[in-house]
């Protein structure tokens, strides 16, 4: 496997519109590296896009959509010239107990935590396999190894994402590295927008933080770096899943 170089990387991030994913994008570009940048919505798009400037394409993608992710990786691998490290960070959540989780939000989140890595993964994966070498980072979560009242189908998805790395850090090795981070909980537009929906948000805020043994979230910033490491630095890293939870799964 070639050894991947920040200045000459050409990088891959799913949602890449807010949150990690968009966090990630602009580590990885204020590093030298070309970025293409996979999200639903154009007008987002295009906003990080010129924000990040000159070093940034960008694709309109569904990765819960088989036909749209895959054709939105070859897309982006053509305008590159080819693809170095692949983030999955595209993701939803949404609490919803037994009786509320209905087929519809089961698939929705399903499809696009689980399925949407998994083509991506293997679309990209296949092809740098074939180019000599790369390095895939998905985003998991800490609930992948833990249970919780109202997201089973959020926990579900995000063991799915777990066992999927292992299984593609296998079949994919020497030549490609994969890995996934598992994050705590972070400051993100979606989590804020959850807590939105609570009669208290601040009181719901702190509820949440007093989970974390270190009485705070992670900032989308922080997990950037961690996805950077295993990326780039962390070269004899395959096939694992990097607790980065604030102690959430040691308590």
């Amino acid at each position: 496997m070639h050894p991947i170089l920040p200045e000459q990387a050409r990088v891959l991030v799913t949602g890449a519109t807010s949150g990690v994913g968009e966090a990630t994008a602009r580590l990885f570009a204020s590093r030298g590296a070309s970025v293409a940048l996979l999200a639903r919505r154009p007008d987002e798009l295009e906003r990080v896009a010129e924000e990040i400037g000159e070093r940034a394409q960008w694709f309109v993608a569904d990765v819960s959509d088989a036909g749209s992710a895959i054709a939105a990786v070859r897309a982006a691998t053509q305008k590159l010239g080819g693809i170095d490290v692949v983030v999955n960070a595209a993701g939803v959540a949404g609490y919803a107990t037994l009786e509320e989780l209905d087929e519809d939000l089961w698939h929705q989140v399903i499809d696009t935590n689980l399925s949407g890595t998994f083509y991506v993964s293997r679309e990209a994966g296949l092809t740098m396999r074939a180019a000599g070498g790369g390095s895939i980072i998905n985003v998991a979560s800490d609930l992948a190894t833990m249970g919780v009242a109202g997201l089973a189908h959020y926990c579900a998805a995000k063991a799915g994402v777990v066992g999927l790395t292992r299984a593609l850090a296998i079949e994919l090795a020497p030549l490609v590295r994969v890995n996934a981070v598992c994050p705590g909980p972070i400051d993100t537009p979606m989590l804020r927008s959850g807590l939105d929906q609570e009669d208290d948000p601040a009181e719901a805020l702190r509820q949440k933080e007093s989970t974390v043994p270190l009485n705070r979230l992670a900032s989308p910033e922080e997990v950037a770096r961690a996805i950077y490491f295993l990326a780039v630095e962390g070269s004899f890293a395959t096939g694992t899943a990097m607790a980065f939870d604030g102690g959430t799964s040691a308590a």
